[in-house]
């Protein structure tokens, strides 16, 4: 799409990625989207050549992320966004990577999987409270929150979350928050779907379809859009809780929300 324009198709991918995970490595590219890993690293001096691209180091590994200093960084991105919004859902959801950790395994079976699912569920049944990290793309960029989440089974696949609580923002301000999510498990197709209740019951907002990635991780199936944006997710399944984690893009979308279940 964007490849007549800067030259490079390799850059088109650089640049997607980086926007809908903020960091990435050469290695990586190459692995989730099945690229020549050196046109990858040209494409990837010349964007830091030109200051639209900054590297660090984290260990031994190389990162790059978009430049915090360069000049036009906000229109660019805002034109990226735009970009990435007229690509299909497929298209979306292959820059989209989750973070599997080392120790677990690279594949799961059928009963692997199914085991996963349900100590997800039971893990979700049993919230009390939660933690929320917000980076958003508004006035306010970063938001904290904490509150409680009233936990209801409606029957045995399917259990609301009735969230409240407070956003702590500047000048230790704070700001009241309630919030409906419904959570339905569905062992046959192996996943659990979310979806937001902001207009009612009888209107939900579909969020994504979860699917065991390892023994601790469930991944969004497949970017679900919403309006022009397009929602991922996961849950990383920790001793005593869960992590919820969403990433949302759009024209005016660029956020990056992480909920700590307890």
């Amino acid at each position: 799409m964007l490849s007549a324009l800067l030259g490079s198709k390799n850059i088109e991918k650089i640049l997607f990625f980086l926007l809908i995970n903020e960091k990435g490595y050469g290695t990586q590219l190459q692995r989730l989207l099945n690229t020549p890993l050196t046109p990858i690293q040209k494409g990837f001096a010349k964007l830091e050549k030109a200051g639209v691209v900054q590297s660090f180091y984290e260990g031994k590994i190389r990162f790059y992320r978009f430049n915090s200093v360069y000049p036009l960084k906000k229109e660019f991105e805002q034109f990226l966004r735009k970009a990435y919004e007229l690509l299909a859902p497929q298209e979306k959801r292959k820059y989209y990577i989750a973070e599997i950790p080392s120790s677990a395994r690279a594949t799961l079976n059928f009963k692997q999987a199914q085991d996963v699912l349900l100590l997800c569920w039971q893990r979700l049944k049993a919230v009390k409270m939660l933690l929320i990290n917000a980076k958003l793309h508004t006035e306010i960029p970063i938001k904290k929150g904490k509150g409680d989440a009233k936990v209801i089974e409606e029957n045995p696949s399917v259990i609301l979350f009735q969230e409240s609580g407070v956003w702590q923002i500047e000048n230790d301000q704070e700001i009241q928050f309630s919030n409906s999510l419904r959570w339905t498990l569905d062992l046959a197709s192996g996943t659990i779907g979310l979806e937001h209740l902001r207009h009612g019951a009888t209107k939900p907002v579909f969020l994504f379809h979860l699917k065991p990635k390892s023994e601790t991780l469930l991944v969004s199936v497949d970017s679900h859009l919403s309006g022009p944006n397009a929602y991922f997710g996961q849950i990383q399944l920790g001793a005593h809780f869960l992590q919820l984690s969403w990433k949302i893009i759009g024209p005016k979308r660029n956020d990056r929300i992480e909920c700590l279940y307890m």
